[in-house]
Protein backbone atom coordinates (compact mmCIF):
# COMPACT_ATOMS: atom_id res chain seq x y z
CA UNK A 1 0.00 0.00 0.00
CA UNK A 2 1.40 3.66 -0.68
CA UNK A 3 2.31 5.54 2.41
CA UNK A 4 0.22 8.34 1.56
CA UNK A 5 -2.57 5.93 1.62
CA UNK A 6 -1.47 4.22 4.91
CA UNK A 7 -0.88 7.94 6.12
CA UNK A 8 -4.83 8.54 5.74
CA UNK A 9 -5.70 5.37 7.10
CA UNK A 10 -4.26 5.95 10.36
CA UNK A 11 -5.78 9.29 10.37
CA UNK A 12 -8.85 7.73 9.74
CA UNK A 13 -8.66 5.46 12.85
CA UNK A 14 -7.42 7.67 14.90
CA UNK A 15 -10.26 10.11 14.24
CA UNK A 16 -12.74 7.06 14.50
CA UNK A 17 -11.53 6.79 18.12
CA UNK A 18 -10.84 9.95 19.33
CA UNK A 19 -14.79 10.76 18.31
CA UNK A 20 -15.74 7.08 20.19
CA UNK A 21 -13.86 8.91 23.32
CA UNK A 22 -15.58 12.03 22.93
CA UNK A 23 -18.90 10.34 22.44
CA UNK A 24 -18.08 8.34 25.67
CA UNK A 25 -17.47 11.37 28.20
CA UNK A 26 -20.05 13.52 27.32
CA UNK A 27 -22.29 10.41 27.27
CA UNK A 28 -20.91 9.89 30.73
CA UNK A 29 -20.92 13.26 31.76
CA UNK A 30 -24.56 13.45 31.23
CA UNK A 31 -25.03 11.11 33.93
CA UNK A 32 -23.32 12.53 36.29
CA UNK A 33 -23.63 15.53 39.14
CA UNK A 34 -20.81 16.96 41.38
CA UNK A 35 -18.72 13.65 39.95
CA UNK A 36 -21.04 11.04 41.61
CA UNK A 37 -23.05 8.58 38.82
CA UNK A 38 -26.98 7.04 39.33
CA UNK A 39 -26.02 3.37 40.47
CA UNK A 40 -23.25 3.97 42.77
CA UNK A 41 -22.99 2.83 46.50
CA UNK A 42 -23.51 5.62 48.65
CA UNK A 43 -20.21 5.34 50.38
CA UNK A 44 -19.02 7.50 47.21
CA UNK A 45 -20.62 10.63 49.02
CA UNK A 46 -18.20 10.52 52.00
CA UNK A 47 -16.17 12.85 50.26
CA UNK A 48 -19.13 15.69 50.76
CA UNK A 49 -19.06 15.56 54.33
CA UNK A 50 -22.10 15.44 56.60
CA UNK A 51 -25.35 16.67 55.12
CA UNK A 52 -27.52 19.58 55.83
CA UNK A 53 -30.20 17.55 55.89
CA UNK A 54 -31.24 14.65 56.00
CA UNK A 55 -35.00 12.83 55.65
CA UNK A 56 -36.85 9.65 54.74
CA UNK A 57 -38.87 8.88 51.87
CA UNK A 58 -41.02 5.54 51.10
CA UNK A 59 -37.59 3.26 51.91
CA UNK A 60 -35.40 5.84 50.50
CA UNK A 61 -33.14 7.70 52.09
CA UNK A 62 -32.75 11.51 50.83
CA UNK A 63 -29.75 13.68 52.22
CA UNK A 64 -28.54 17.39 51.43
CA UNK A 65 -25.81 19.10 50.74
CA UNK A 66 -24.58 23.03 50.42
CA UNK A 67 -21.85 23.10 48.37
CA UNK A 68 -18.60 25.70 47.97
CA UNK A 69 -20.80 27.94 45.69
CA UNK A 70 -23.80 27.61 47.48
CA UNK A 71 -25.83 25.14 45.28
CA UNK A 72 -27.49 22.49 46.62
CA UNK A 73 -26.95 18.61 45.65
CA UNK A 74 -29.46 16.31 46.81
CA UNK A 75 -29.67 12.74 46.68
CA UNK A 76 -31.92 10.32 46.89
CA UNK A 77 -30.17 6.26 48.04
CA UNK A 78 -32.23 2.79 47.70
CA UNK A 79 -32.38 0.81 50.97
CA UNK A 80 -29.35 -1.28 49.94
CA UNK A 81 -26.86 1.92 49.36
CA UNK A 82 -27.44 2.59 45.83
CA UNK A 83 -28.34 6.42 44.61
CA UNK A 84 -30.98 6.52 41.97
CA UNK A 85 -31.57 9.48 42.22
CA UNK A 86 -29.32 13.05 42.57
CA UNK A 87 -30.71 17.04 42.48
CA UNK A 88 -28.55 19.93 41.60
CA UNK A 89 -29.95 23.51 42.41
CA UNK A 90 -28.89 26.69 41.57
CA UNK A 91 -28.16 29.07 44.34
CA UNK A 92 -29.00 32.11 42.11
CA UNK A 93 -25.14 33.60 42.06
CA UNK A 94 -25.42 35.65 38.48
CA UNK A 95 -21.14 35.56 38.96
CA UNK A 96 -21.30 31.28 39.08
CA UNK A 97 -23.67 29.63 36.57
CA UNK A 98 -21.74 27.05 35.95
CA UNK A 99 -22.86 23.76 35.95
CA UNK A 100 -22.23 20.07 35.03
CA UNK A 101 -23.22 19.50 31.82
CA UNK A 102 -20.55 21.19 29.28
CA UNK A 103 -22.40 24.50 27.40
CA UNK A 104 -25.11 24.87 29.74
CA UNK A 105 -25.12 27.67 32.14
CA UNK A 106 -27.66 27.73 35.06
CA UNK A 107 -29.66 31.12 34.77
CA UNK A 108 -28.51 31.93 31.63
CA UNK A 109 -29.50 28.73 29.16
CA UNK A 110 -33.21 28.78 28.09
CA UNK A 111 -35.67 26.31 27.30
CA UNK A 112 -35.50 27.13 24.13
CA UNK A 113 -32.00 26.60 24.10
CA UNK A 114 -32.87 22.81 25.26
CA UNK A 115 -35.16 22.22 22.88
CA UNK A 116 -32.64 23.70 20.06
CA UNK A 117 -29.70 21.57 21.48
CA UNK A 118 -31.63 17.97 21.87
CA UNK A 119 -33.94 17.88 19.03
CA UNK A 120 -37.37 18.64 20.88
CA UNK A 121 -39.29 19.23 23.87
CA UNK A 122 -38.14 16.13 25.68
CA UNK A 123 -40.41 14.08 27.82
CA UNK A 124 -42.56 14.01 30.96
CA UNK A 125 -44.54 11.60 33.05
CA UNK A 126 -47.97 10.72 33.57
CA UNK A 127 -47.87 11.33 37.24
CA UNK A 128 -46.04 14.60 37.19
CA UNK A 129 -46.84 18.42 36.27
CA UNK A 130 -44.75 19.48 33.31
CA UNK A 131 -45.15 22.91 34.72
CA UNK A 132 -45.64 23.98 38.16
CA UNK A 133 -46.83 27.45 39.47
CA UNK A 134 -44.65 29.22 42.65
CA UNK A 135 -44.87 32.28 44.34
CA UNK A 136 -42.66 34.19 42.10
CA UNK A 137 -43.54 32.53 38.76
CA UNK A 138 -43.82 28.79 36.98
CA UNK A 139 -41.27 26.03 36.38
CA UNK A 140 -41.00 23.53 33.86
CA UNK A 141 -39.50 20.10 33.47
CA UNK A 142 -37.76 18.90 30.56
CA UNK A 143 -36.49 15.57 30.38
CA UNK A 144 -34.08 13.38 28.09
CA UNK A 145 -32.79 10.00 27.88
CA UNK A 146 -29.28 9.20 28.35
CA UNK A 147 -27.89 5.55 28.46
CA UNK A 148 -30.50 4.05 31.03
CA UNK A 149 -30.80 7.32 33.22
CA UNK A 150 -33.46 10.39 32.71
CA UNK A 151 -32.08 14.14 32.67
CA UNK A 152 -34.26 16.45 33.98
CA UNK A 153 -34.17 20.05 32.93
CA UNK A 154 -35.79 22.68 35.46
CA UNK A 155 -36.31 25.85 34.05
CA UNK A 156 -37.92 28.75 35.74
CA UNK A 157 -39.91 31.95 34.52
CA UNK A 158 -39.51 34.28 37.56
CA UNK A 159 -42.64 36.48 36.63
CA UNK A 160 -44.69 36.93 40.05
CA UNK A 161 -47.79 34.79 38.84
CA UNK A 162 -48.06 37.38 35.81
CA UNK A 163 -47.14 34.12 33.20
CA UNK A 164 -49.82 31.62 32.58
CA UNK A 165 -48.81 28.40 30.92
CA UNK A 166 -50.30 25.34 30.33
CA UNK A 167 -49.08 22.19 30.95
CA UNK A 168 -49.71 20.50 27.45
CA UNK A 169 -48.62 23.33 25.90
CA UNK A 170 -45.24 25.94 26.42
CA UNK A 171 -45.41 28.83 24.09
CA UNK A 172 -42.35 30.12 22.45
CA UNK A 173 -41.87 33.47 24.54
CA UNK A 174 -42.19 31.37 27.87
CA UNK A 175 -39.33 28.83 26.39
CA UNK A 176 -36.97 31.90 25.66
CA UNK A 177 -37.96 33.58 29.35
CA UNK A 178 -37.60 30.19 31.33
CA UNK A 179 -33.82 29.67 32.63
CA UNK A 180 -32.18 26.94 33.78
CA UNK A 181 -32.94 26.58 37.42
CA UNK A 182 -31.53 23.32 38.43
CA UNK A 183 -31.07 19.54 36.75
CA UNK A 184 -32.04 16.16 38.13
CA UNK A 185 -30.53 12.57 37.00
CA UNK A 186 -32.63 9.10 37.63
CA UNK A 187 -31.84 5.64 37.42
CA UNK A 188 -35.02 4.92 34.56
CA UNK A 189 -36.48 2.84 36.62
CA UNK A 190 -37.07 4.95 39.81
CA UNK A 191 -38.03 7.69 37.49
CA UNK A 192 -40.65 5.16 36.12
CA UNK A 193 -41.62 3.88 39.11
CA UNK A 194 -42.59 7.46 40.87
CA UNK A 195 -43.54 9.65 37.87
CA UNK A 196 -45.48 6.94 35.89
CA UNK A 197 -45.70 6.35 32.40
CA UNK A 198 -43.52 8.84 29.92
CA UNK A 199 -44.95 10.90 27.78
CA UNK A 200 -43.16 11.58 24.49
CA UNK A 201 -43.04 14.80 22.74
CA UNK A 202 -43.61 14.33 19.15
CA UNK A 203 -40.83 15.00 17.74
CA UNK A 204 -38.79 13.56 20.18
CA UNK A 205 -35.99 10.73 19.66
CA UNK A 206 -32.95 10.18 21.89
CA UNK A 207 -30.24 12.99 21.57
CA UNK A 208 -27.31 12.90 20.74
CA UNK A 209 -24.95 13.98 23.92
CA UNK A 210 -22.09 15.96 23.41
Amino acid sequence: MPIHCRLFVRRLLLLSVFMLVLNRSGHAMAQSLSGVRIGENKSRLIAFGNPVASDRYKSFSVSKWKLSNENEFSVTQSSAGRIVFMESDWAGKSDDSSCDLPGLRFGVTTLADIRKRFGSNGFGFKNRDAVISVPDGVVLFNSYEVGNVVVTFITKVNDNGAVSVKPEEVPTPVADRAKLDAISIADAGYAETEWGTRLDDPQYKKPVWK
